[in-house]
């Protein structure tokens, strides 16, 4: 098994580049070209699929629009063939897994979910990955297919790599996105003192910007980004960065906004229960 220096550093500046992700629906959309670029594929897609039937999940692939939303109503029909969705149902591990890896191709091609929906992709090899953040039974997982060749044991110890850390920025950015929807109904509690601008930088610190990362956001410098935070602590009659955090959160605001809402532009819904693996 071989990773080469030049994929691995491929594979750094894609996790660097959700570093500072707070809407949780953009990562699929940086992260799908990312990995058909890394692992090389002919559709990618990102996939969450409910717990229990009858709850909507949502999809979206990469190349956008490869995958026609009506074929979905086939994949739902043959949804408890598949081999991956069976072997993480059942509790498999997380880790990359190929279809391959439980049926020849023979035995793929006999099923109703292979002549029914994969063959018009085309898809005669898939592998896919769990990410580890899983919110309310669903199973989040990106799934790579190929028409033309299996996938390697090299494309599976990178996929592997990148998995935990997708799993944390995902999670990183939620909780960006939650605690900015807090500070976006700030009213009271010292924070109506503040002016928009101070209000921006604050909801910007408590999604874990730097000050110098909130600098390029406003085009200011961040000895200025820094005045801002001095006079946002004055008025809220704390010291600290993180105390002023804090304290939007502690006053009441939490309460029934700290959760997670999937923004506007996240992934497409796809019918309940399915997704486009």
């Amino acid at each position: 098994m071989y990773v080469s220096l030049e994929k691995l550093q491929r594979a750094a500046q894609l996790i660097d580049a959700l570093a500072d992700l707070d809407q949780p629906g953009k990562l699929p959309e940086i992260v799908l070209p990312g990995v058909a670029d890394l692992v090389g594929c002919d559709v990618v897609t990102y996939n969450e699929i409910a717990s229990a039937p009858g709850q909507a999940g949502y999809y979206l692939d990469y190349p956008h629009g490869c995958i026609n939303p009506v074929s979905l109503v086939a994949f739902e029909a043959h949804l408890q063939e598949h081999p991956l969705l069976i072997h993480y149902g059942a509790g498999g591990a997380g880790e990359p897994a190929k279809i391959s890896d439980f049926l020849s191709q023979q035995r793929f091609h006999r099923l109703g979910l292979y002549s029914e929906f994969f063959r018009h992709i085309p898809v005669e090899y898939q592998i896919a990955f769990s990410l580890p953040d899983n919110q309310d039974g669903r199973l989040t997982a990106i799934a790579l297919n190929r028409a033309g060749r299996d996938f390697t044991e090299d494309d599976r110890a990178v996929l592997k790599a990148l998995s935990a850390p997708l799993g944390n920025a995902m999670r990183r950015a939620r909780d960006r996105h939650s605690a900015g929807a807090a500070l976006g109904t700030a009213g009271s509690d010292g924070l109506a003192d503040l002016t928009d601008r101070e209000i921006q930088v604050l909801r910007l610190a408590a999604r874990g910007r730097t000050n110098l990362a909130i600098a390029r956001t406003f085009d200011v410098s961040p000895r200025t980004v820094a005045k801002h935070l001095e006079h946002i602590y004055r008025k809220l009659g704390v010291t600290s960065r993180a105390a002023a955090v804090y304290r939007t959160t502690a006053t009441g605001l939490a309460s029934g906004t700290l959760r997670h809402v999937r923004p506007s532009d996240g992934p497409s819904p796809a019918p309940p229960g399915t997704a486009a693996w």
